[in-house]
Parts: structure tokens; sequence; C-alpha cells
């Protein structure tokens, strides 16, 4: 048995996740980005997996690509329907859409979110968002 056959030990798996994390705060989103993209390759059935894509969401938006950060999000979203990131994922489409000048589409989405998940942190911004939006 090689060292190469064997399924890679999850340490390993939290240090490329937080490698990847670091780079991101480091303000490196490019680099960030394809960290958390091989990260996604290598352990797509890890726990970590539904925060990485979250992650890549983030890295196009701190760049302003609102578009592909919307996309990026909604695979949160789709993907791990049932993850603690959901929530974040939602809001910041929002804040994508809003970015963009959409207003319309931003109102659905932190209606959405205070709807779908009225307890949390995520939903008390939606809430304050949409009383400032006209």
């Amino acid at each position: 048995d090689t060292p190469l056959s064997r399924p890679p030990a999850p340490e390993g798996e939290k240090e490329e996740y937080q490698q990847a994390y670091e780079t991101f705060r480091n303000g490196d989103y490019s680099r960030a980005m394809a960290l958390f993209q091989d990260f996604l390759k290598k352990y797509p059935k890890s726990k970590l997996a539904d925060n990485a894509q979250y992650w890549i969401g983030e890295c196009y938006y701190m760049r302003g690509e609102y578009e592909k950060a919307i996309l990026e999000y909604e695979k949160v979203i789709q993907l791990y329907p049932r993850a603690d990131k959901v929530p974040s994922a939602l809001l910041k489409q929002g804040f994508a859409f809003l970015q963009l000048g959409d207003k319309v589409d931003a109102k659905l989405i932190f209606k959405k979110v205070v709807k779908n998940y009225p307890t949390t942190p995520q939903a008390e911004i939606a809430r304050k968002k949409l009383k400032a939006l006209p």
C-alpha cells in the first residue's frame, strides 16, 4: 500500500482548508479561490465543503464580480441545503444584487432570509436592510 493510494488524513483536510481561509483573510482572493476550488475537488464530501463553496462566493464578491458571486452562493444553497452557511449565502446574494443596483431581487432575497431563517443573525441584518430600502 503506497502512501498515495490511502485516503488523506483528516488533519490534512483541515490544514488545506485553513490555508485557503488564511489566504482569503490576507486579501489574496484569486489564490484563495483556487485553493478552495482545489479543496472541493479533493474533499467533495468534507464537513467543510459548504464553507469552502461559500468562501469561493466571497472571493468573487471581494473582487467586485457580483454576478459570479451570486452563482457561487447559489451552489451553497443548492448543494448543501441544510448547511449552516445557507443563511449567510442567501444574505450575501442579497448584498450582491444591491451592489449590481438590483433592489427588487435584493429585497426578494432579504425577505427569503427573514422568512426561512427568522431567528438567525442573518435575518436580523436582512430586516435592517429591508427597512433601509425604499
